[in-house]
C-alpha cells in the first residue's frame, strides 16, 4: 500500500486596496474579478494560437519534406528556447513592478512566429519559426504567476488550476478546429488563424488591470539562488522531464503520425488531440481537489498509470475510433500531473520569488519537451513507431516510483 499524502498573496493592490478579511475564495476573486475574468480570456487566446495548427503539425512538416528524424528536430524547436529562457524570464519578472508588458511581447511574438510557420518553404524554415514561438510560450511562466497574483496565497493552487483548465480548453477548442480548417481549407491557413488569435489577445490584454507589486528586495541572483535549491522544487521538476518527454514525443508528435498512418484524416487528427486536451482540461480544474482528499503520492501515481498505461497500448490500435478513446484516460493522466506539479513547484516560496520558482521547473522540465522528439525522432527511424510508446509508457513508471518519496509534502 502507497503511504498518501495530502496536497495543499493576495497581489498587492489593484486599484482598490481588498478587504482585510480573509474572502470565501470561488472560483474568481471577488475583490480582482473583472481583471481576473479578462485575463483567462487572454490566456484562452494566448495558448489557442499557440495550438491551432498542433494537430497537422507533423504531418504537414512531412509534406514539406521532413523525415521522422527532421519531425523530431522541428517539433523540439518549440522546447529549444523554453530551457534556456524560462529561468530568466521568472528572475526578469520578479525583478520589476509590472509584468504585464513582458506578457504582451510573448503574444506578440507567438502570433509572428505563427505567420513564419504559415509562410515556411521548407522544413528548416519550420523550425526556425517554431523557435520563436517556443520563445512566445517561454512566457508561460508569467502568466500563470500574473493570474495567482490575484488570489490570496492560500488559494495559490486552486488558481493555478482554473488558468490550467481555461488553458486546457482553449487547446481543446483550438486543435480540434484546426483540423477542421486544415480539411476545409488547406494546412497553411490554420497558422494564418493562430496569428489572427494572437490578435485578439493582445487587445484583450489591454483591457486587463494588472496587479500592482513590490519589486522582490532581494537580487535576481539571490532570488535564484534561494529557490534553485529547494530538494521539493528540483525533484518536482525532474518528474516534470519526463512526463514532458512522454507527452511531447506522444500527442503532440508521434501520436498524429500513428492516426495518419491507420487512416485518420486531418478532421480525425484535430479529434484525436481535441479529446486528450478536452479530458487534460477536466482534470486540471479537479485535481487540486482530489489531491486534498487523496494526497499527493496517491494522485501522482493515478496520473502517471493513466498516462502509461494509454500510451503501452497505442501500438496494439489499428482502429481510428479506439484511439481517439484512448486519448481521454492519457488525458486525464496528463491534465492531473501538469496541474499538481505546477502548484508544488512554488509551495512554500515567498510571492516575491514566485516566478523565478516557476521559472526553474518549467524550464527544467522544458529538457523534456527538447529531448522527448528529438530522441522519438531517431528511436522511430531505426526501431518503428512502436517503439516510441513503450519508451514514454516506462517514464510513466518512473514517474509513479518517485512520487512515492517521502520528500512529498502533505499539503
Amino acid at each position: 500500500m502507497l503511504k498518501c499524502n495530502n496536497m495543499s498573496k493576495n497581489s498587492r493592490t489593484e486599484l482598490p486596496e481588498p478587504a482585510a478579511k480573509k474572502p470565501n475564495i470561488g472560483f474568481l476573486p471577488p475583490t480582482y474579478r473583472r481583471s481576473a475574468l479578462l485575463f483567462l480570456v487572454v490566456n484562452f487566446f494566448y495558448w489557442a494560437a499557440l495550438y491551432l495548427y498542433v494537430p497537422i503539425f507533423p504531418v504537414y512538416a512531412q509534406h514539406l519534406g521532413a523525415s521522422l528524424s527532421m519531425v523530431g528536430v522541428v517539433v523540439a524547436a518549440y522546447g529549444l528556447p523554453q530551457v534556456f529562457i524560462r529561468i530568466p524570464i521568472g528572475m526578469w519578472s520578479d525583478a520589476l513592478s509590472k509584468r504585464k508588458p513582458l506578457v504582451a511581447a510573448s503574444i506578440v511574438i507567438t502570433l509572428l512566429g505563427a505567420l513564419g510557420l504559415g509562410l515556411a518553404p521548407s522544413p528548416w524554415f519550420l523550425f526556425l519559426a517554431r523557435f520563436g514561438t517556443g520563445i512566445g510560450a517561454a512566457a508561460w511562466v508569467i502568466f500563470t504567476i500574473y493570474f495567482a497574483s490575484y488570489y490570496p496565497h492560500e488559494s495559490t493552487g486552486r488558481a493555478i488550476g482554473l488558468i490550467n483548465f481555461v488553458q486546457g480548453t482553449a487547446l481543446v477548442v483550438a486543435t480540434s478546429s484546426g483540423g477542421v480548417v486544415a480539411e476545409v481549407w488547406g494546412p497553411r491557413y490554420t497558422f494564418f488563424g493562430a496569428a489572427l488569435l494572437g490578435i485578439v489577445a493582445v487587445i484583450a490584454l489591454l483591457l486587463t488591470g494588472e496587479p500592482v507589486r513590490q519589486p522582490s528586495p532581494t537580487t535576481a541572483w539571490q532570488s535564484f539562488t534561494q529557490v534553485a535549491a529547494r530538494p521539493l522544487l528540483l525533484t518536482i521538476s525532474g518528474m516534470g522531464i519526463l512526463l514532458q518527454f512522454a507527452v511531447h514525443s506522444s500527442v503532440f508528435s508521434f501520436i498524429p503520425i500513428y492516426g495518419a498512418k491507420i487512416g485518420a484524416s486531418n478532421a480525425d487528427l484535430g479529434i484525436i488531440t481535441m479529446l486528450a486536451l478536452a479530458s487534460s482540461a477536466v482534470a486540471a480544474l479537479i485535481v487540486m481537489y482530489l489531491a486534498e482528499r487523496w494526497g499527493n503520492t496517491t494522485t501522482i501515481v493515478l496520473g502517471a498509470v493513466l498516462i502509461g498505461l494509454s500510451l503501452l497500448a497505442v501500438p496494439f490500435i489499428n482502429k481510428v475510433y479506439l484511439l481517439k478513446l484512448v486519448q481521454i484516460s492519457y488525458g486525464f493522466g496528463r491534465g492531473a500531473l501538469m496541474t499538481i506539479f505546477m502548484a508544488l513547484s512554488i509551495r512554500a516560496v515567498a510571492p516575491h520569488q514566485q516566478a523565478t520558482a516557476m521559472g526553474v521547473y518549467q524550464a527544467i522540465y522544458a529538457v523534456g519537451m527538447l529531448t522527448g522528439p528529438l530522441v522519438s525522432g531517431s528511436l522511430a527511424d531505426s526501431l518503428g513507431l512502436a517503439s516510441v510508446f513503450y519508451l514514454s509508457a516506462s517514464l510513466c513508471l518512473v514517474i509513479a516510483v518517485v512520487a512515492c518519496l517521502p520528500l512529498m509534502p502533505r499539503r
